[in-house]
């Protein structure tokens, strides 16, 4: 662990109370060493981690950025010098290669161990300060009606039984009345995974979202936005913020995850947002006809029949001229054979069930049967953190899958101000 991650680790002391909103320490450059844990934002619910539960986050943090930074490099490396004696034929041929590597089962133990751990101990942490938790959330969202669940609500059957990410429990975790653990744990465990690279609020996906917007279509102006699968809310507020004069519906399956969503929110003085539970496949006409429906980094965790009927119900539920918009991870494609194992490597070992079939698929073309016309259809690229190939340059090796570096995938409905 670096002497960074040590003394940040030394500074905070437990406490039964949520850390109160307080502006957070500066960050180091994008791209460089992780950023530490005390430097991520605060807000009235967040999670409160004592000297030795920051230590692990640190070290976790740490643990993945020496393992993407010196591990892969030197895999690939000596990849590259099989394929080039025996080239593989398709991805199954390179994940034989790939794993005669004596290194490589080890890199994949300390990944998988690495997710476990961080999973584990920050529920643990959370569930340890339900009661304060739900306390915080019940002020910060005395007087507010941002936030409508649906005690009838029946989640999917493929959210119920599969925990993505190894998350115990899953996105579903709900003990209760003001409860948020899940939403708490899902924030700290975000920062570790990256590490520390989204940004102080962990909200890179949004952020970046809402950039490219601005800059691909400058006169745009939403005044209805559709988040469908939010979450914890993270990118939402990103969005929230950066059209603070759109109305904002974020909709997902988990009540706990929305409970927290909303008083994050409410204490971050973001109210441009309505908090829903609801079918994302099924998007309830009483909303209105919506400018934008977007998902960011959502339909790895779908089920494929979910996806479809997603995207027809953005077409539906689209005003005239409207624009959907899906932020995920690249697609194979014809990428290098080490690069599709290690990005594949999530469906195989991390509990993503639907993350390698995703990855296969031409979503334009969803799109198309989805009822979107094929000229009003696009592909980009969009890039939360700056990256380069350079081995030379600290934290600048892409970390398949984990590096903010996605395609968006899109269309737009009849009418429209145009087409990428």
């Amino acid at each position: 662990m670096s002497l960074v991650a040590v003394s940040a680790a030394a500074q905070a002391t437990h406490s039964a109370a949520p850390a109160p909103a307080a502006q957070a320490p500066q960050q180091l450059p994008l791209g460089t060493l992780p950023q530490p844990w005390h430097t991520i934002g605060r807000h009235a619910v967040s999670l409160r981690l004592d000297a030795d539960e920051q230590a692990r986050l640190d070290f976790i943090s740490h643990l993945n950025h020496f393992m993407a930074q010196g591990v892969v490099p030197a895999m690939r490396a000596r990849f590259e010098v099989g394929a080039a004696e025996v080239p593989p034929a398709d991805r199954e041929q390179a994940w034989s290669l790939l794993q005669q590597d004596a290194v490589f089962p080890l890199w994949s133990h300390l990944r998988r161990h690495s997710m476990e751990v961080r999973q584990r101990r920050n529920l643990d942490s959370a569930l340890q300060q339900r009661e304060p938790l739900a306390e915080a959330c019940r002020a910060a969202l005395d007087g507010s009606d941002r936030l409508e669940l649906d005690p009838s609500f029946e989640a999917p059957d493929y959210l119920r039984d599969t925990h993505a990410h190894l998350l115990p429990g899953g996105y579903l975790t709900d003990l209760g009345p003001d409860d948020i653990t899940v939403g708490a744990a899902y924030e700290a465990s975000s920062y570790s995974v990256v590490p520390g690279r989204s940004g102080p609020n962990s909200d890179g996906a949004g952020r970046a979202l809402a950039n490219w917007l601005k800059t691909r279509f400058p006169t745009f102006r939403p005044k209805r936005i559709l988040d469908l699968g939010c979450g914890a809310g993270l990118n939402t507020c990103a969005v929230a913020k950066a059209f603070p004069d759109a109305e904002i519906i974020a909709i997902d399956a988990g009540a706990g995850l929305l409970r927290y969503a909303a008083a994050r929110a409410a204490s971050l003085g973001i109210h441009n947002v309505r908090w829903v539970q609801a079918d994302m496949e099924r998007i309830p006409e009483r909303f209105g006809q919506a400018d934008i429906a977007y998902t960011a980094i959502v339909l790895h965790e779908t089920s494929h029949e979910a996806l479809r009927n997603v995207f027809r119900s953005c077409h539906e539920r689209l005003a005239p001229g409207g624009l959907t918009l899906h932020i995920e991870q690249p697609p194979y494609g014809d990428r290098p054979w080490f690069e599709q194992c290690m990005r594949d490597w999530d469906g195989r070992f991390n509990n993503e069930r639907f993350w390698s079939r995703l990855y296969e698929l031409d979503l334009r073309d969803e799109l198309m049967q989805a009822g979107f016309a094929a000229p009003r259809t696009f592909s980009d690229s969009i890039s939360a953190v700056p990256w380069s190939s350079d081995p030379r340059a600290p934290g600048r090796m892409e970390d398949y899958g984990r590096t903010g570096n996605w395609q968006v995938v899109g269309a737009w409905t009849a009418s429209g101000s145009g087409s990428a």
